[in-house]
């Protein structure tokens, strides 16, 4: 009896050591959410402030909701909200799509040296700054220097301006946008299917299934998690689009707005010509409130239909 005490004595010796490893680990990651994500919420009050720098927090006069009428009320405001929502839901259904097709064969492949090279080519885009994506882009439909641009006037006499094309750009955003991200998505699938157990994979083939059924029935049941997980975080932000990536993707052109504006850009104008942050601020408390509600809804229902949820 003693000599089981002694033992679990040491163990939880060796786990209180483990944990607090752990936990010193963590500091760093706590220490830059709470500087970067919760001592800023203090500036959510200029969402409520007619916001006058020299006055500060203290000092600017109070306009209760009037930030939020301004945006709600606003000519443009169902066409910024519809273009955040629709480019984020192609976004989700494709990003998810080719991802987990991508992991799925990456997964097939029995050669670990391409597996390798395959990775590292997935990989890259997500590296590539949105400037460098602007440039490799407008130099294949620039409509001065653009290879696809010249081809066409060269082999059918056609003078195509694809900027000046808003009708084809949510489609174009949403391939350069998957082409960027799903490759560290499907990375992240191949190495939840990495840890599946192996004779899981061996029992169904000495059962019969072929490749395709034994995706269908064990890999994509072991991704579940994960694609809910994703499904969920990306939901989050339905009404947030990466300013970068539409800013300098559509190079600013005034003709694509009525497809490819969204509340980042339109914010951004605003400042430039009025320079009003307290209506920012309100647009932005918009966007994490609908995000909360949207987040919680979707892991509410996604715990009942489903069985997964984040926690």
């Amino acid at each position: 009896m003693e000599r089981k005490k002694g033992l679990l004595s040491r163990y939880s010796a060796y786990d209180r050591k483990r944990s607090t490893h752990l936990l010193l680990m963590c500091v760093p990651t706590i220490l830059k959410t709470l500087i970067f994500a919760y001592l800023p919420m203090i500036w959510l009050v200029m969402a409520f402030q007619d916001y006058v720098p020299r006055r500060g927090l203290l000092y600017s006069p109070w306009v209760g909701w009037q930030n939020f009428e301004y945006l709600i009320k606003s000519s443009t405001a169902s066409r910024l909200v519809g273009n955040a929502i629709l480019l984020n839901v192609l976004f989700i259904i494709f990003g998810t799509v080719v991802s987990l097709i991508l992991g799925l064969f990456l997964f097939e492949v029995i050669s670990r040296k391409f597996v390798k090279f395959a990775q590292i080519i997935m990989i890259f885009p997500y590296f590539a700054s949105w400037p460098l994506v602007d440039v490799l882009l407008s130099s294949l439909i620039g409509s001065e220097n653009g290879m696809l641009t010249k081809w066409l006037q060269q082999t059918f006499g056609m003078t195509v301006d694809f900027y000046a094309m808003p009708e084809i750009w949510r489609g174009m955003l949403t391939f350069v946008n998957v082409w960027k991200v799903a490759g560290l998505s499907a990375v992240v699938y191949y190495a939840i299917l990495i840890g599946v157990d192996k004779e899981i994979y061996d029992a169904a083939s000495i059962d019969g299934a072929g490749r395709f059924r034994t995706m269908w029935n064990i890999s994509l049941p072991f991704l579940r998690q994960m694609i809910v997980l994703n499904i969920i975080m990306s939901s989050a932000n339905i009404l947030r689009v990466d300013f970068n990536m539409v800013y300098y993707v559509t190079e600013n052109k005034s003709a694509l707005y009525p497809t490819t504006d969204v509340i980042e850009t339109y914010m951004y104008r605003i400042l430039r010509t009025e320079g009003d942050v307290s209506v920012t601020a309100a647009t932005g408390m918009i966007q994490g409130v609908v995000g909360l509600v949207l987040t919680l809804l979707l892991n509410f229902f996604s715990k009942k239909v489903v069985g997964e949820s984040l926690y």
